[in-house]
């Protein structure tokens, strides 16, 4: 297909709404901050500073923190206030053996239900992951070829699940998004080739191979930035 140089640009992080009140554009801002790094796990997140640079009232500001963290992005902790929730191995373990269950079958769907529509959105996220090694634009592209992919398996209930896990995915895969870039474009790139060829039990197969590798390749990314944190709360104590 010949690419399109206006719609392949490289897309912005999400877009804050502009017609929806002021707590949801704060709360939107703050998740894709999460989401992206800028704001990393444990990092305080102060309702002062954020009324200070989105030019909003505190009251909004409050909203959109009790929204993020009723969806789990920050925690309260009593005499600390808010910050940034913390990677837990435990979570992304649960998280990505739900994928194993739910993601082959959203695959082998999409093989079987596929239109033109959804192989041009597939590959138009593909070439996009290819253009860039950034590892934010990495995870949130992982995240836009797996959602992608649900969504053409034209399961609504199915496709709105994959969703909600790769949001979460999104977050933890992001310290592991540079060093996955080969093997994650390869299988993106043969998963493209297996649904166009309506190959469903081999599309499946290889999604259920792709999220057990990235399974591996997260945990051991958070276990060596667990020992790292460790390593220098014990440096910083000793000295």
């Amino acid at each position: 297909m010949t690419a399109d140089p206006i719609i392949e640009r490289m897309p912005a992080p999400t877009p804050v709404p502009t017609r929806v009140g002021a707590a949801e554009r704060v709360r939107v801002l703050l998740e894709e901050e999460i989401l992206g790094g800028a704001l990393a796990p444990g990092s305080r997140v102060k309702a002062d500073d954020i009324a200070r640079r989105t030019g909003t009232s505190h009251i909004p500001v409050r909203e959109a923190l009790r929204a993020l963290e009723a969806d789990g992005w920050v925690v309260h902790r009593a005499h600390e206030g808010m910050s940034v929730r913390p990677r837990v191995l435990s979570e992304l373990v649960d998280l990505f053996e739900a994928r194993a269950l739910v993601e082959p079958q959203a695959a082998e769907l999409a093989a079987g239900r596929r239109t033109a529509d959804d192989l041009r959105e597939l590959e138009r996220v593909l070439r996009l992951q290819e253009r860039t090694d950034d590892p934010a634009d990495l995870a949130r592209l992982n995240h836009d070829f797996h959602v992608a992919l649900a969504r053409a398996s034209h399961n609504s209930t199915l496709a709105s699940v994959v969703e909600s896990m790769s949001k979460r995915v999104r977050f933890h895969y992001l310290p592991t998004a540079a060093a996955r870039r080969p093997d994650s474009l390869a299988d993106h790139r043969e998963l493209v080739a297996l649904v166009e060829r309506r190959e469903g039990a081999r599309a499946a197969d290889l999604v259920r191979r792709h999220v057990d590798a990235t399974r591996v390749e997260a945990c051991a990314a958070l276990e060596a930035l667990t020992r790292a944190e460790a390593d220098a709360a014990s440096a910083a104590s000793a000295g």
